[in-house]
This record gives C-alpha cells, sequence and structure tokens, in this order.
C-alpha cells in the first residue's frame, strides 16, 4: 500500500539523502514510524538546494525510508505558473500508483501550490483522500492584507483573493474522503463544510523534549515559596500575533505597580515597531526582545526559565507553540479565541482574556503576579496534559481515524502497527 504525502515545505537533496526542516521532518519522520509496516510512504515535495546545511534558513533532518517526488519550487503567482505543467505531470504519474493521498491547505497562492494539484488530480481518479486545514489563511489574508491595505484598489484585490481563496478551501473539504482540521477556532470557520472531520491537535514537541520532573518540581517549589513569576512569549512579531496588546497591559501592570520581568523570543516585520511601543510605554529593561531561537533545545532551555507563556494572538486559529511552553513547564494565559479556549478547558494549564483587550489581559495576569503560587497548579497540569498529547500520540489517533472512518489499512493486519499506540 502507498501512502502519497504531498506538502507545500521543500526539501533539499543530497545525492540520494533528503532533508527537511527539522519541524516538518519530525511530523514526516513519526508518520513513518506510526504507519503500518507494509505501507511506503512517498513524499511529494518542493526540492531546494542547501545553503551551508541549512534549508531557508533552518536546520535540517535526513528523512530515512521515505519515498521521494520530487517537485519544482515556486514562490509567488509567476514561478508558479512557470511549473505548473511539470509540477502536475510529476504529481498525477505519482497519483496512478498511490493508494491515498495526504493533502492540505499549504502554499500561496493555493490554486498553483502542489497541494491543490494532486488533490484535483487524486479526486478525478477516485483516489482516497485527506485534506487537513491548519490554518485559518483566509483570516491571515483578512488581518494581514485586507485590514492593512494601503488603498481601496489593493484592498477590492486581496479580498477577491480571499473569496477564491476559500472558496477553493471550501471545496477541497467537501469533496475530501476525510478531512482534519486544526483546533476549534478552523473547525467553527470551516467545520461545516467539511467531509468526516475530525478535530485535531498538531504538536511537534515530543516525548524526549518534556522538562526532567526534577526540574519541573523545582520550578513549582519557587512559586509556592512567592517568587516572582518570569513572562514570556515566544513566536513571529507579526500583527497577528497580538504582542502589541501584551505591551499595553504590561504598561496598565506598571502603573499599577507590578512589572513582572518579560522576555519576547521571536522575529518578524512587527519587530521594530514592537520595540518602539515598548520603549514609549516605558518598558526598557523590563521587556527584552531576545531575537529569534530555534525550535528545539535552544527554545525549550529558554522558556523553561520562565513560568508563564503570554499567546495573545488575535486570528482564531490554533498555534503550536502552546504545547511546546505546558512541555517546557509554563502555564498559560491566552486569547479567548475558540481554538485557545478549548485548549485551556481540555489542558486546565491557564486562563483566558477577552482577545485584543489590554485591560482584560492586565486583570487576568494581576492575581496570577500577586499569589503566584497559583501558576504552579497550572504548570502541573498543562505538563501532565502535553504528556499525553505531545506529536506521536496524536499522529496515532489521526491514523486510527482514518482506518476506523474510511477503511484506511483495514486489511492490514494488527500486526503491522506499530508496537507505539497507533493500535489501539
Amino acid at each position: 500500500m502507498t501512502y502519497l504525502y504531498v506538502i507545500q515545505v521543500p526539501v533539499a537533496r543530497d545525492g540520494d539523502r533528503t532533508f527537511m526542516g527539522r519541524t516538518a521532518a519530525l511530523d514526516l519522520l513519526a508518520h513513518r514510524r506510526l504507519l503500518p509496516a507494509e505501507v511506503t510512504l512517498r513524499l511529494a515535495a518542493p526540492v531546494l538546494p542547501l545553503s551551508d546545511g541549512r534549508l531557508q534558513g533552518e536546520p535540517v533532518e535526513e528523512l530515512t525510508d521515505i519515498e521521494l517526488v520530487p517537485l519544482a519550487y515556486a514562490n509567488g503567482l509567476r514561478d508558479g505558473l512557470k511549473v505548473l505543467r511539470g509540477n502536475r505531470q510529476r504529481l498525477n504519474e505519482a497519483i496512478v500508483c498511490a493508494d491515498f493521498v495526504h493533502t492540505s491547505c499549504g502554499g500561496f497562492p493555493f490554486f498553483l501550490s502542489p497541494c491543490y494539484l494532486a488533490h484535483r488530480i487524486a479526486r478525478r481518479r477516485g483516489v482516497p483522500l485527506l485534506f487537513v486545514m491548519d490554518c485559518d489563511l483566509v483570516g491571515k489574508l483578512e488581518t494581514d492584507q485586507i485590514a492593512l491595505a494601503p488603498n481601496r484598489i489593493k484592498k477590492i484585490i486581496w479580498q477577491a483573493f480571499a473569496r477564491l481563496s476559500w472558496h477553493l478551501y471550501t471545496d477541497c473539504l467537501r469533496s475530501a474522503s476525510a478531512t482534519f482540521l486544526l483546533g476549534r477556532g478552523v473547525v467553527s470557520r470551516y467545520g461545516p463544510y467539511a467531509h468526516n472531520p475530525l478535530e485535531i491537535y498538531q504538536p511537534i514537541v515530543g516525548l524526549e523534549s518534556l522538562i526532567a520532573a526534577p526540574a519541573l518540581e523545582a520550578k513549582c517549589a519557587t512559586l509556592r515559596d512567592g517568587a516572582p513569576p518570569r513572562l514570556c512569549f515566544a513566536g513571529r512579531l507579526a500583527p497577528e500575533k497580538g504582542l502589541q496588546v501584551f505591551l499595553a497591559a504590561l504598561s496598565l501592570l506598571k502603573a499599577a505597580g507590578l512589572s513582572p520581568q518579560t522576555d519576547i523570543y521571536g522575529d518578524g516585520p512587527s519587530r521594530s515597531d514592537l520595540e518602539a511601543q515598548a520603549h514609549s510605554l516605558n518598558l526598557d529593561g523590563q521587556v527584552t526582545f531576545r531575537g529569534h531561537r530555534e525550535w528545539g533545545e535552544e527554545l525549550f532551555s529558554d522558556l523553561r526559565d520562565h513560568h508563564l507563556q503570554v499567546v495573545p494572538h488575535l486570528t482564531l486559529e490554533m498555534t503550536r507553540n502552546v504545547f511546546d511552553g505546558m512541555a517546557s513547564g509554563c502555564a498559560l494565559i491566552v486569547s479567548d479565541t475558540e481554538a485557545l479556549r478549548q485548549l485551556i478547558a481540555d489542558s486546565k494549564a491557564g486562563v483566558c482574556f477577552a482577545t485584543g483587550e489590554a485591560a482584560s489581559l492586565a486583570e487576568q495576569l494581576r492575581p496570577l503576579l500577586e499569589k503566584p503560587e497559583i501558576l504552579a497548579s497550572y504548570i502541573e497540569q498543562g505538563f501532565a496534559f502535553v504528556q499525553n498529547n505531545h506529536r506521536d500520540a496524536h499522529i496515532a489517533r489521526r491514523l486510527t481515524f482514518l482506518r476506523d472512518k474510511i477503511g484506511l489499512f483495514a486489511k492490514l493486519p494488527e500486526s503491522s502497527w506499530p508496537a507505539t499506540g497507533a493500535q489501539p
């Protein structure tokens, strides 16, 4: 049996070896471990060259026991049109030999992406397929482009593009054999159009990255002894991430006599504006912009030095870094978007505040700063949650859903499933 996984994320080749950016590679390698032994995993992905051992600036992992269908890389509309015919031909050849096709909403513009091309070909040939809606790309267009358009003409163009994207996504959701929807926010917006839907989390963090139990106990003990909590934010510095709301809340708390030490991890287009905002709010010395951190031990070691991760996102999509925070022993305070509110309900790892409202965030932060022992319980509950909701556990649940819901792998013997929990 052949499982064809189509992705927009590029890979690199070095002779017969294939490499991929670390976070995407960990997900793919987990699929390989957890798929039944009789299944051949093939990856269709664009190919780019390595640069100083990195791929698009990201450290890489080697993909082993995964066959590659190489595609041409495209960045934007013109490149996409140039490589369209060749990519369509390669995907068609791969899908003819596939028993199942895994696609997603990746690629910009989506109508030229390998994911959309593969979806159309599989649908036409009657090959069972999965469509994964792992972010709210229409919402991103509304936040990043339409709301910030410099003039009416560009606003109209982006609105038309958003409508086209909406049509393509909902069509893919309707026509797939099964659909995965990342987080309650995506479920609420796209769920009515999804065929055989499964609401998922998509953590990248695995059991190997969890904070050690003695370190977790020591961390909670310091809070119960009244140590001042250290706050952090980790993510891309862009308008939709809501960091401007966090800074405004810190200013309100400072006026009330509370000045928690706060570290900002990440980089992005809004960094200079956010640094200027922090300076104008007299937060120098309290808030430090630490810059980009590589996902993995470099990021986790920093998160372990903090007690509370603030996630002030303005869009409805789910974010994976909340799992990184819980795995590192951080409590959470998050926007009350549907996805994040559901995560807090499931994990009991923290509290919510009204999305986009600095006063609400300050109000929810204040008791956690004045009584830090409250955070210890949230940290312990979040850690317990991520122990059962790590990368491999969720992939295993998704594969089991495909077997039970649409009969994928049903003819394979139970003995072919790995002994890692994929088979219930």
